[in-house]
């Protein structure tokens, strides 16, 4: 059986649990009890070790405090072809920009495939790294995101994306910070 290393870190939004094989990161997951987090690793053997997540836990640290964060550390990506592509696409999304679902169909070469993406995003196992919050709907709207709309909203404020206060709504300010 293989072998599933995790633990949890401390963030400002509360713990964030991280799991990696000997590839790399699997799963970084926002804040639920530990339990919850345990059975996403089912067909693991799971050991709790926190040495192997300390340059992940310094890149977080460095992340929430608002610095943009290249997260230049190994992932063992788990899914179809399909999703995979799509967690790859999401990668290149740059700190304090968005991308779109349809944007996203277009770069794995898919074009109107924007739902079979929003399904992939869902399904992200590896939060933040994988940065699903840059992704929003192509009018602006910040779309879904499974951990709640609000947590999107800090994330891309933390990014500048989103500015309280801003005269623009926000959508216009999703749209400011489109990118590709």
């Amino acid at each position: 059986m293989e072998r599933a290393y995790y633990t949890g870190i401390e963030t400002p939004i509360g713990v964030l649990w991280a799991a990696s094989t000997d590839e790399g990161l699997l799963r970084l997951a926002f804040p639920r009890p530990r339990e919850v987090f345990l059975e996403s690793l089912q067909g693991f053997e799971v050991v709790e070790e926190s040495e192997r997540f300390e340059e992940l836990s310094i890149l977080l640290g460095e992340y929430f405090e608002g610095h943009p964060v290249d997260f230049d550390i190994p992932i063992d990506l788990r899914g179809t072809e399909f999703q995979r592509a799509v967690w790859e696409a999401m990668r290149r999304i740059p700190y304090g920009r968005v991308s779109t679902y349809g944007r996203i169909a277009e770069m794995v070469s898919r074009p109107g495939a924007a739902r079979a993406v929003g399904n992939a995003v869902a399904r992200n196992p590896i939060v933040i790294v994988i940065p699903c919050h840059r992704v929003v709907r192509s009018n602006g709207d910040i779309g879904e995101f499974s951990s709640g709309v609000e947590l999107k909203r800090r994330l891309l404020s933390i990014e500048g994306v989103l500015e309280a206060g801003s005269e623009l709504s926000e959508r216009r300010q999703l749209l400011s910070h489109l990118w590709p």
